[in-house]
């Protein structure tokens, strides 16, 4: 008799897995496919890189990250990568990069793959961030495995709230709302049980006491 009740607090606790509410994306940011074309378009190379700023009001957790990328030389460069990098913001109102620190004040970064012209970039990334401002940066580091020829179209709105250029030398400077490349950041709400279930929950412990209790 205690093994069916114990079975049965094992099923509710069950059925409240299976009831939870599942996680919810959202859009952190979503511009349009960019106006500008692969002509005038800006170079994402080892000593060009682009980033846009952001703010979020609390928590976060950044579920996926897409740009809007083009090829000079698609064919070369199918299969090759290229990195997305998370800053955040400095005093200056420009990303963190700080040459002489650990990991060039990056909060995340990861590699993504180019796939072909279009929205290229990375999933399922549980970058966790609190309230504030931060930076999405498109960089290269001109190695082998990078694709050489990657460019970013402009004109994307709407415009981000501001817009940063890496050109070499030591951090990133400002630059014009026009640069605006195509960018896609969604974040997910965690899943949350739903009130039934969390009475469920409740049951289940109880009943598993009460058996503990008899049997003691």
């Amino acid at each position: 008799m205690q093994g069916k009740i114990i079975l049965k607090a094992l099923a509710a606790a069950s059925f409240v897995a299976l009831t939870a509410t599942q996680a919810q994306a959202y859009d952190v940011v979503n511009t349009q496919v960019p106006s500008g074309s692969l002509f005038g378009s800006n170079t994402l190379d080892s000593n060009d890189w682009l980033a846009e700023k952001f703010t979020v009001a609390s928590s976060t957790q950044i579920d996926s990250v897409l740009a809007y990328v083009l090829s000079n030389d698609s064919a070369n460069d199918i299969g090759k990568t290229f990195t997305i990098a998370l800053y955040g913001n400095s005093g200056s109102n420009l990303p963190a990069l700080n040459w002489n620190a650990d990991q060039h004040g990056q909060l995340f970064q990861a590699t993504a793959t180019y796939n072909g012209d279009g929205w290229n970039g990375l999933s399922n990334l549980n970058w966790s961030i609190g309230a504030g401002s931060y930076w999405l940066a498109l960089e290269q580091n001109g190695d082998a495995s990078n694709a050489g020829s990657l460019q970013l179209p402009t004109g994307a709105l709407p415009a981000a709230q501001a817009v940063a250029l890496y050109s070499g030398g030591q951090n990133y400077a400002a630059d014009t709302l026009s640069d605006t490349f195509g960018l896609h950041i969604t974040a997910v709400t965690p899943a949350v049980p739903e009130p039934g279930s969390m009475a469920l929950v409740l049951c289940s412990l109880g009943v598993m006491a009460f058996v503990a209790r008899r049997r003691s």
